[in-house]
């Protein structure tokens, strides 16, 4: 049974709550994080993947050039997810609610990650010639994992910013 996704959990950051109470707030029937914060979850969980493959490739060839310096930035990139997961799970229950300010907020995030991703993915394509043969199904699960990310971003945008449309009936259904 999925849990209501409550005032605690909206305190907490996304990064920091248990896979399986994020999990059950998903499939909640309340207004709570949905489709936008499982993109940004699987955007990170891919950068994760690929830096796996980079940090094990280190490990063993210490000096290949440039995987550090990707390493580091998709880190930062990693972060930038969760942090837009944050967002994404701050602004809905608002925007459900027709708060104007928060859908812009929503579509914001929306191109924000978008941009994640895509420099993500840019980093992950480089590194995927430069990895241990080992670890290419950890490129492959960053690559897969980002494209469905950018693909749900690119959905939950066009939506969003059809909510904003004055009449419309977007969040109606959901709230």
């Amino acid at each position: 049974m999925a849990a209501a996704f409550t005032e605690e959990m909206r305190l907490e950051s996304i990064a920091d709550q248990p896979l399986g109470r994020l999990a059950s707030a998903i499939a909640s029937r309340e207004p709570s994080p949905g489709a936008g914060v499982a993109a940004a979850a699987a955007a990170a969980l891919g950068i994760a993947c690929a830096r796996k493959a980079a940090a094990i490739t280190l490990k063993h060839s210490p000096d290949q050039p440039g995987i550090d310096t990707s390493d580091a930035r998709l880190a930062e990139l990693q972060d930038m997810a969760l942090r837009l997961a944050d967002t994404d799970a701050s602004c809905f229950p608002a925007a459900v609610r027709h708060d104007q300010e928060a859908a812009e907020r929503l579509v914001e995030g929306d191109n924000a990650l978008l941009t994640c991703t895509d420099e993500a993915s840019g980093l992950i394509a480089r590194l995927a010639v430069q990895v241990d043969e080992v670890m290419k199904n950890d490129i492959f699960a960053a690559h897969a994992l980002l494209e469905a990310a950018a693909t749900i971003v690119r959905a939950n945008r066009t939506e969003n910013e059809a909510a904003q449309s004055p009449g419309s009936s977007r969040f109606d259904t959901v709230s």
